[in-house]
């Protein structure tokens, strides 16, 4: 009998995706690096593939310490084929960064890649799942010259307007010990590292007093600092002076440790609440949470008692003000309880308002039932989700007593 003689052909679903033949279709990246984030989303198309042609990419860099934390992908045969997970993958990594998008070629997408993905080396970080699919930019390498990295660099950063976005984003970053963003704000020679004792440190608050004027533009500001690191809180007062929205000069002035009380005294102002009863059953109400996410450019996370739907602004001008809170990019939330209640919150009357007219013009309207308003003098509705209440009203008579 004659041996066969076998031979194996490799076909197109053996070849990892990371191997395909690809050409760069869109990019872009958000301005958010004073922020100390950055998200990027790529399209690329798989030319020698006849079907599921569309890969899409997406990255989330934290740039202070966490480097490259998250890669998904998609592959799919257009856009239409695969919107809805494309929409909550988008919303869920860029819904709550309140950027503009910069587009990117593929030489700076590979340049931003390689350089987070060695910073994740030098600081032992590990790389995210998958990270085969993405290792043709990274063979690509840094192409990149010095000036087009000033320029992406300066494109990513975003526009700076005035003095109180210059001293926020300059203290923010140097909190975060993310110094080469920092320097970006600084003009002359002077250090910038005088807050380095801090590690995963929260820039909670700011307010921020001028002190005197000179007659050249040249402004001298007082600015105190509410930091938050493990738990612990501490009040910082700090001197910067600024000159053409560029820091030339800073120093410590005092500072002090405050309690988790102050802190929340610091922090505190209102909130107003409105509770509605949903009337659908829970499969129903899980077909339509698609109004609550992508509808409402909200952002979603899950608790023990239901799922919280942050609403944040569409940008990030809460950094320019004399009076920083870092909580002041969100409109308002929206908490969906496993007892069947949507407790609906804002900070104030305009917000509200404008979340329960979203609410009353969605398809979700017929099926919701107002059972009570309420204005509180400081935020309660974080309690709420944290407790072990599954009734709001329960919460509310508990807190009460």
């Amino acid at each position: 009998m004659t041996d066969l003689q076998l031979k194996v052909i490799p076909g197109g679903l053996l070849t990892p995706v990371g191997r395909k033949r690809k050409q760069l279709k869109t990019a872009y990246i958000t301005d958010t690096r004073l922020m100390g984030v950055l998200a990027i989303h790529a399209h690329f198309i798989l030319t020698d593939e006849p079907e599921r042609k569309d890969f899409h990419q997406f990255y989330y860099i934290d740039c202070e310490e966490g480097g490259l934390e998250v890669y998904r992908s998609i592959r799919c045969d257009d856009y239409l084929d695969a919107a809805g997970e494309l929409q909550e993958i988008e919303q869920s990594l860029i819904g709550g960064l309140g950027a503009k998008q910069v587009d990117l070629d593929e030489d700076q997408l590979a340049s931003i890649l390689c350089f987070y993905t060695e910073f994740n080396r030098a600081h032992g970080l590990p790389q995210p799942d998958n990270a085969a699919e993405y290792s043709f930019l990274l063979e690509r390498g840094d192409r990149l010259s010095p000036d087009e990295k000033e320029s992406l660099m300066s494109a990513i950063c975003g526009p700076i307007h005035s003095n109180y976005q210059v001293i926020n984003y300059f203290l923010m970053r140097c909190i975060g010990q993310d110094y080469r963003a920092a320097a970006r704000l600084t003009r002359g020679n002077f250090p910038i590292d005088i807050y380095s004792r801090f590690s995963r440190a929260s820039f909670c608050r700011n307010v921020i007093d001028l002190q005197r004027e000179h007659e050249d533009g040249t402004c001298e500001y007082l600015c105190e600092s509410l930091v938050e690191q493990s738990g612990q809180y501490e009040v910082l007062v700090s001197h910067l002076t600024v000159n053409r929205l560029k820091v030339i000069d800073f120093y410590h002035c005092s500072g002090f440790k405050v309690s988790p009380a102050e802190a929340a005294m610091m922090l505190a102002k209102p909130e107003f609440v409105t509770v509605y009863e949903v009337m659908l059953s829970e499969e129903d109400m899980e077909n339509n949470i698609g109004e609550l996410t992508i509808t409402f450019n909200t952002v979603m996370s899950v608790h023990d008692n239901g799922r919280l739907f942050m609403a944040f602004k569409d940008n990030n001008a809460h950094v320019d003000s004399a009076s920083f809170m870092l909580s002041n990019d969100v409109n308002g939330i929206y908490y969906l309880t496993d007892f069947g209640q949507l407790i609906v919150a804002a900070y104030s009357l305009i917000e509200i308002r404008h979340m329960e007219n979203k609410l009353r013009v969605s398809p979700l309207s017929p099926y919701l039932m107002i059972t009570g308003k309420f204005e509180f003098k400081e935020p309660i509705i974080y309690e709420f989700i944290n407790s072990d209440f599954e009734d709001f009203y329960d919460f509310l008579d508990a807190i009460k007593e």
